[in-house]
Order: C-alpha cells, then structure tokens, then sequence
C-alpha cells in the first residue's frame, strides 16, 4: 500500500528505486506510457540542441536523477558534462551505469533519438562520448543557499534540467527562488532547457507516491523571466488521457537566454 503523506526531498535516499523508476517510465518509448511524457520530452530536448545554437564548453545539469536523458541530446555540442542530483543512491546508480560495474547502459533512449539523428554512427558511440565527456556526477540541493554546498564551480555555457524542479519545489514562490539560484551558475547569454510536466501533484515509483508541484505554464514562465531569462522557444504537450501512475495534465520543453 502506499504511503498516505507524499514522498520528497530526503526520501529520494530511503523510498525511491532506480531500476523501478527506469522500468516504468524508460523502458518503453511510445504514447502508451504517461500519455508518452517521454518520447515528447526526449525529442524535444533533441529538437531544441540538433540546430547547434545551443552549445558551449560546459554544460550543467541540474538533478539529474538515475538517467542522464537531459544531456544525451546535448553530448554532441559541449565538451565538459557535470551531472547532479540531490539522492546518495541516484548519483551512485549513475556512477555504475556509467563507469562501474552497473548493468544499465540507458540503451532504450539512445536508440530512440537515434531515430532522429542525420548522423549514421551506432548509439554506443554517442554512450561512449557521454562517459568521455561527463567531469563528475556532484550533490545538489535546491532548497539549500548554497545549492552545491560550498563546492566551486565557474559559469557554465548551458544548464540543462528535466523533471527536478518540480520534484524539489514546494510551492511556487519556491520554485522562483531556486530559478535565481540556478541563474546564478550561468554565464550572461548562456543557454537554459529545461523540461517539466505541468498541473501535477504525484508521480508513483512503484508503490511510493511522490510530491510533485502543481504549476501552470504562466508560473513556469513567470518564474523564469524573473531570474533573468529570456524564453526563445517553449514546446506544449497537453496530456491526452489519465494513468494511476501520476496526474499531471502536460509537459514542456523550453529553451531560455540569460539576460542578466
């Protein structure tokens, strides 16, 4: 049975499944899981790095789970990855999926954007220049100050970040501050992508029900001009049917430039 108070923050370490949550949401690619939450997210993270303008040295992603979906698309125009998450066992789960001993090689999402790849080489390669590329997988906790807890690290070029904020934010005045905070690791003219769903409250990882932040698409985008962004692009899924997994109602992808 699950639980009747909804999962976050510290729990990530004492509730949430790696191998669960992979299997449910990533195994299969299509529109017959969560409304294809996925396959929109993944092509349309894609669609905004296949121009090329959105490139740099480094790239930041910021809660990036046990998949490393919100950098595969950008693994061929940056040079230095640096991969965060708030959960012990997310980053250890990524760390042995990508340099150790761990059996998950995320094979089901390279061979999805594949499909939309000009290029002909086999998707291990581009597995290869992601573990090649990636500098450290670090903590990263939204709700602190200091987000990386004292650790230094020079402006990155782009910040990527795909269904964490959500996660992490309690309401959305919080949700505002940690877009400041977020702002603050990019350079002026920098790149933001991010990709979220919208109208949620739960998500399930087996049986585990976890929070997530109920926001619209005005908030979203009100949060972000507000820490200094400029919106360039912003790509709408409206959900098109209900699942007992989770309850959000779309999910975007959106492409910002830092202002100021």
């Amino acid at each position: 049975m699950a639980e009747s108070r909804l999962l976050r923050d510290e729990d990530y370490n004492t509730h949430f499944d790696p191998d669960i949550f992979i299997k449910s949401y990533y195994t299969v690619l299509d529109d017959t899981i969560e409304g294809g939450l996925m396959p929109f997210i993944l092509k349309g993270l894609h669609d905004v790095f296949k121009t090329g303008n959105v490139n740099g040295v480094r790239l930041l992603d910021i809660g990036t789970g046990p998949v490393p979906h919100s950098v595969i698309p950008a693994v061929p125009f940056v040079q230095n990855i640096y991969l965060t998450d708030l959960s012990t066992v997310n980053r250890k789960y990524l760390h042995d999926a990508l340099f150790g001993s761990g059996i998950q090689d995320f094979s089901s999402i390279f061979e999805f954007l594949a499909k939309f790849s000009d290029k002909s080489q086999p998707w291990t390669n581009v597995s290869d220049e992601l573990k090649a590329k990636v500098c450290g997988i670090f903590h990263c906790d939204l709700l602190q100050e200091d987000i990386f807890g004292g650790s230094y690290f020079p402006l990155f070029d782009v910040i990527t970040t795909s269904l964490c904020i959500d996660a992490a934010a309690p309401d959305v005045e919080t949700y505002g501050k940690i877009a400041k905070k977020i702002s603050k690791f990019l350079k002026i003219g920098g790149h933001l992508v991010i990709a979220n769903v919208l109208g949620g409250t739960y998500y399930f990882v087996g049986e585990h029900k976890f929070f997530s932040l109920d926001i619209s698409e005005d908030e979203v985008k009100s949060c972000w001009k507000g820490a200094g962004f400029s919106i360039q692009s912003w790509n709408l899924m409206t959900r098109p049917n209900k699942s007992e997994n989770s309850d959000f109602v779309g999910a975007f992808v959106m492409h910002c430039i830092k202002e100021s």
